[in-house]
């Protein structure tokens, strides 16, 4: 289910705070109060989740389930972020780990930064996004470009594209999507608010969740590893060789491009007709049973080697009973 997960992995690094406005992109902004809001999750991935923001405390629980390579697999995940520790649980195996809180480190780490250095940062963010956004077929420009307003749940939200995704944020609350809905290597992903709530969480919600011992995550010298970070964010080194991947890019882009000129066909857009194929191979690649197919293979294998043996042998016995007759006729008789 890695693959499934692929989505809101490469949805979470197209978030980063602030990555094309010129503020501090790791100091996260305070809410309002209290908030709950509640999800559902559409597409290939089904579910549920709620995420809860309580002053200086952020909370996400999620329960979704989906198919790919023929395996239907369930995730509850179980996160938590506090100012000084982010804590996060798989409730299906009941585990969990505990690991500081990098992120005032990280902002305090960019305000010690020099104005080249901040306008670098938030260049080699965006540039970062970009490339792996084509890496991973999100689309090629996440350009964030601001869309219509929108009402979810009965709040409002303004909605931005970043590739193939889009991103409806909440008005006034940072970092609080309503709606988010994008395609990502065959999977097609949606998360709707269903329910806002601005009223106070219940003490039990920040508790650890019942089973799950959380162990350390062995991260020594956290302050020193964020001033790290921000400062390679920062650095020319990262500049250049963003740069450079961009420009590898860019050629296998022309290359493609002029290749699909010469051939005529291959440079215009899929039709309806060839975009339904498309969509119907990754339905069948959702529902591939890939190891089924390897155990079915290894089995024709496994029978074919046996049927020869069994086959050779048979041919060294029959062999073996001519020769004898064989050699019982020319024996001399007396």
């Amino acid at each position: 289910m890695r693959s499934i997960a692929a989505a809101p992995l490469v949805l979470s690094l197209v978030l980063v705070p602030s990555v094309t406005a010129q503020q501090n992109p790791f100091k996260v902004a305070r809410g309002h109060g209290s908030l709950q809001v509640d999800y559902a999750f559409a597409g290939n991935v089904q579910g549920t989740g709620q995420r809860i923001v309580s002053g200086d405390r952020i909370l996400d629980h999620q329960t979704t389930t989906g198919k790919f390579f023929g395996k239907t697999s369930t995730q509850d995940t179980w996160t938590l972020m506090t100012p000084d520790s982010m804590y996060s649980a798989d409730l299906v195996k009941k585990t969990g780990t505990r690991s500081p809180n990098m992120l005032p480190a990280m902002a305090k780490a960019y305000d010690g930064l020099d104005g080249a250095g901040k306008e670098r940062l938030h260049q080699n963010m965006q540039d970062m996004a970009q490339v792996i956004s084509r890496a991973f077929g999100t689309g090629t420009v996440l350009s964030g470009d601001k869309g219509e307003t929108k009402t979810y749940a009965g709040e409002k939200c303004e909605e931005r594209t970043f590739g193939s995704f889009s991103i409806c944020s909440m008005q006034g609350e940072a970092g609080v999507p309503l709606h988010v809905r994008g395609s990502l290597l065959c999977v097609d992903f949606e998360q709707t608010a269903t329910a806002v709530r601005r009223t106070a969480p219940p003490a039990s919600a920040f508790e650890p969740p019942a089973g799950v011992a959380f162990r350390d995550a062995g991260m020594v010298n956290a302050d020193s590893l964020a001033r790290g970070y921000v400062t390679y964010l920062a650095s020319q080194e990262l500049a250049d060789s963003l740069a450079k991947a961009k420009a590898q890019m860019a050629a296998a882009q022309q290359d493609a491009d002029a290749k699909g000129s010469a051939a005529g066909p291959a440079a215009r857009q899929p039709t309806a007709e060839e975009r339904a194929q498309q969509r119907q191979a990754c339905e069948a690649l959702k529902n591939f049973d890939l190891g089924k197919a390897m155990s079915d293979a290894t089995h024709r294998v496994v029978d074919d080697a046996v049927k020869d043996a069994l086959k050779e042998k048979q041919n060294q016995v029959e062999s073996g009973a001519k020769e004898k007759i064989k050699g019982f006729i020319r024996r001399p008789h007396f």
